[in-house]
């Protein structure tokens, strides 16, 4: 029954990143819960009352996380997620998870002091909901700038979203503190290369300060957007 839901496993191969991503498309339909035992998990207990949607996407990013932390030594490791809701790495382990309706991805790398990652997909929302939640999102600058991106607003604002997203699953683990949507601004976006630059607004920790940048990529894929960031 697994092999319906999750047919097979995609390598991508980012250059400059030391450790290894994979994606893979879901099928929500051909979920079922024996989906867990059949891989040797178990559906954890914050699962337990939530619908077959949000327990295909957990697992489908589990999957994931699985087959990219066997090669580095941690065969069958069930990754939990803490009180805070982040995903509970093995020591020396960066990595992320993100998903949408029917794809997760997962990144992992070795982390002797290399920094963290993000990953982030998003699909992209529709033209008036973009309309309604743009302040919350990004400023008035930022809003400016993204209108005049050569692509439609929706699609742009969600690569925005999409962006920030990454860059606070990348730091989140090194910080331990939340920030906002506004506590980030876009200063680059290139089209071209389908690279972009992120600014903090807000001081996390003296070497995540005011001022400081990362440079990170994306790519489209019909409806979804992908946005990656190695800190």
């Amino acid at each position: 029954m697994f092999s319906s839901f999750i047919p097979s496993i995609e390598w991508l191969h980012l250059n400059d990143y030391p450790g290894q991503v994979a994606r893979c498309r879901f099928s929500l339909a051909n979920y079922q819960d024996s989906c867990f035992a059949d891989i040797g998990m178990t559906i954890p207990d914050h699962l337990t009352k939530a619908v077959p949607k949000r327990r295909a996407e957990y697992l489908a990013g589990r999957y994931l996380a699985r087959a990219l932390l066997a090669p580095q030594g941690f065969a069958d490791f069930t990754l939990l997620r803490g009180e805070d809701r982040a995903p509970q790495w093995p020591p020396c382990i960066a990595g992320a998870i993100s998903h949408n309706a029917d794809t997760a991805l997962c990144a992992v790398h070795l982390e002797p002091g290399l920094g963290g990652v993000g990953v982030d997909v998003e699909t992209h929302m529709p033209t008036a909901r973009a309309e309604e939640l743009w302040g919350a999102i990004v400023s008035e600058e930022e809003y400016d700038v993204i209108r005049t991106l050569p692509l439609p607003f929706n699609h742009a604002l969600t690569l925005v979203f999409s962006a920030k997203e990454s860059l606070f699953k990348a730091l989140y683990p090194q910080v331990r503190s939340y920030f906002d949507f506004l506590d980030a601004r876009l200063v680059a976006l290139d089209t071209q290369r389908q690279a972009f630059e992120l600014e903090l607004l807000k001081p996390l920790t003296p070497s995540y300060h005011i001022g400081r940048r990362f440079s990170g990529r994306y790519w489209q894929d019909g409806d979804d957007v992908t946005t990656f960031i190695f800190v």
